[in-house]
């Protein structure tokens, strides 16, 4: 993953801080980190004089107290960074920063406006990213306090990564296909029947050509959070594979549960907390390895389940 390095790695702010970031603490035991601060890696040192995006008739990168216009130093930085990187599975960048906020930068008039035109703007690097990795997912550390984006970005991150280590023939595709199932019909239940006719009709394709159909098919319809009815569909799917041997009181609980997090008041961690139990109990084996359920280490749950 490439992250920010101001991040809680290093003092590299233009101020010459260091952002603590919980979330970034709490994956260091299950993510490889790429780190990167591009204003440091262009040479203006920490701590710095400010930049900020201006928007001319291009956008330009400029250092007002300086008068630099370093807009063509972060380019071919950026470039050079992005055709070194290897396989990743998302990102996380800096908020509001010119170089990595994903559309949350200040963009000026000039080096010299006292007032941004707006404050939309998205960073160099980030746009790169975007340009380069539209379906992988992303998020900056701000965006990430929001319950939801983090479920989304948590969950899109852990199976984009789970789909990168097993491709490599098509009962890998098949298999992951198999365990992950629910969690892609959450997510869209037609592109879900787009995956399966990829697989079903592979010996049509090259081997090449069906990886890059699926891939492409999975990382764009996990690039977008699943409604709860979607989810909703999804858990009472899952909860036919054994609502027959419940009772009538259980099985009404769980429906309940089901009902409760549709219209919201139940969270998605809650219910999964209450469904696992009974597939636990009556080793429903599909579903245990199912991740819809698990969609990514447990040890995250404490990221203030939503």
């Amino acid at each position: 993953m490439v992250i920010s390095k101001c991040l809680g790695f290093e003092h590299c702010r233009y101020d010459g801080q260091m952002v603590p970031c919980d979330i970034v603490k709490d994956l260091r035991p299950f993510v490889e980190f790429i780190t990167v601060c591009p204003e440091c890696e262009i040479g203006l040192g920490v701590p710095r004089d400010p930049i900020r995006l201006v928007h001319r008739e291009t956008m330009r990168l400029v250092q007002p107290s300086t008068g630099q216009d370093i807009t063509n130093r972060m380019q071919v930085f950026v470039s050079d960074f992005l055709d070194n990187l290897p396989d990743v599975d998302g990102s996380i960048l800096k908020s509001k920063s010119p170089s990595c906020g994903f559309r949350t930068t200040k963009v000026f008039s000039s080096a010299e406006a006292q007032d941004p035109v707006h404050r939309h703007g998205t960073g160099f690097l980030a746009k790169g990213i975007l340009d380069r990795f539209a379906n992988l997912t992303y998020a900056d550390e701000a965006s990430l306090m929001d319950k939801r984006i983090r479920e989304h970005f948590l969950t899109s991150l852990f199976i984009q990564a789970d789909l990168r280590l097993h491709h490599s023939s098509i009962q890998e595709l098949m298999d992951f296909q198999t365990r992950n199932k629910l969690l892609l019909m959450a997510y869209d239940q037609r592109q879900l029947k787009v995956l399966g006719r990829i697989l079903a009709d592979h010996k049509h394709r090259s081997f090449t050509e069906n990886v890059t159909a699926y891939v492409n098919t999975l990382q764009g319809m996990t690039s977008v959070p699943p409604s709860r009815s979607n989810f909703t569909n999804a858990f009472m799917h899952a909860l036919g594979y054994f609502s027959h041997r419940l009772g009538s009181d259980k099985r009404q609980y769980l429906l309940d549960c089901i009902e409760a997090y549709r219209k919201g008041t139940l969270t998605l961690w809650e219910l999964r907390k209450a469904m696992i139990p009974w597939i636990v109990e009556f080793h429903v084996d599909y579903l245990t390895d199912q991740t819809l359920f698990y969609p990514y280490p447990e040890n995250l749950d404490v990221l203030h389940p939503v």
